[in-house]
């Protein structure tokens, strides 16, 4: 086996690139929040994407659902230069020998939706749409994250999670 040393190979761009991004505005705030943070994000973290003007546009998740409402909250926390971590509880099926048989998750029942860590102190958040609501469990959970000096988030839409966040950082 041959081994080649890594070699490192200059990328020369200009330094005088710059783009102006013209935001639209939109009716519902939690959409304008979104776009602002996705383009912050490739300022900070795609320099070069950015300065070239070339920064993708950002499309919206059906916050309506607890899905998109999800992958709104991550976003959000991760372009804001935090950490966010879905959790998943659900069970799997596997095809045993022709047999399905259910293998159940190994969280613990009643375990926040996502949880993320925001200026050095951890939060749970729990997403809640529509007539959702918190189980026997979820309540068990928040009073356990609080008691250990945890911070414990209901959501259950956007515009709500955009002003709470707003209010942290």
């Amino acid at each position: 086996m041959v081994r080649v040393a890594a070699q490192s190979i200059p990328v020369f761009y200009p330094l005088n690139m710059t783009a102006t991004y013209s935001l639209k505005k939109y009716k519902e705030p939690w959409k304008n929040a979104y776009q602002s943070a996705h383009l912050e994000w490739y300022r900070i973290n795609r320099p070069i994407v950015y300065a070239s003007g070339n920064v993708p546009l950002c499309s919206f998740p059906d916050v309506r659902k607890a899905n998109g409402l999800t992958r709104f909250v991550i976003n959000i926390i991760e372009w804001s230069g935090y950490y966010a971590n879905r959790i998943s509880s659900a069970g799997r099926v596997i095809n045993a020998g022709g047999v399905k048989k259910y293998i159940p998750g190994q969280t613990k029942r009643g375990t926040a939706d996502i949880h993320a860590i925001i200026k050095g102190e951890h939060y749970s958040i729990e997403i809640k749409v529509g007539k959702d609501s918190m189980s026997e469990y979820q309540h068990e959970e928040e009073k356990r994250i609080k008691a250990a000096g945890g911070n414990y988030m209901v959501v259950s839409d956007a515009d709500m999670f955009i002003t709470a966040i707003n209010f942290i950082k």
